[in-house]
């Protein structure tokens, strides 16, 4: 089973008032953590943050190289593991991430502003903002720079954009 396969089966069997489809046709989800006023917010949180971490593992999975678009570099909070610089603000992920350390888990889902993404190679140029652009834009833009699956927080991490290039 291909990564957006797996990554595809995770989303559809976590049917959740927190996680839809932004178009119904296209594999692109928009995954929002509850706010302070929500019903059962601490059992929701809890549930958004167990998606989010089933999520990376899957990603971290892949056959693929892995990169990550952050303005908060690895070395200034201290993340373990080899990171590589391909970029501006751009790293190949390190194979050996480990999303139980709280460190590495505080800078993926404590800081957000990033952009993790599967791809043979970096990206060329800037990554567009998901969260500005509809479905199919994004989709689009995915097939033309090969990337297979694209994550992208938004601030605080409070929100995700989760989009499979083919599936």
């Amino acid at each position: 089973m291909s990564l957006c396969e797996r990554m595809c089966e995770v989303l559809s069997q976590s049917k959740s008032e927190d996680l839809c489809l932004r178009d119904v046709s296209l594999p692109v989800w928009h995954l929002v953590r509850p706010s302070v006023w929500t019903s059962r917010r601490r059992e929701r949180t809890e549930s958004v943050t167990a998606l989010n971490i089933e999520l990376l593992s899957q990603v971290l999975t892949s056959t693929s190289p892995v990169f990550i678009v952050h303005q908060e570099p690895p070395d200034d909070y201290e993340v373990p593991g080899d990171w590589q610089r391909t970029g501006d603000s751009t790293w190949r992920v390190s194979a050996d991430l480990d999303l139980t350390d709280p460190v590495s888990k505080n800078w993926l889902l404590g800081i957000g502003n990033w952009c993790l993404y599967s791809a043979p190679a970096p990206v060329v140029g800037i990554c567009p903002d998901a969260f500005r652009m509809s479905a199919s834009e994004l989709l689009s833009w995915m097939r033309e720079n090969s990337v297979a699956v694209l994550i992208d927080s938004f601030h605080d991490d409070s929100d995700w954009v989760v989009a499979l290039g083919v599936v």
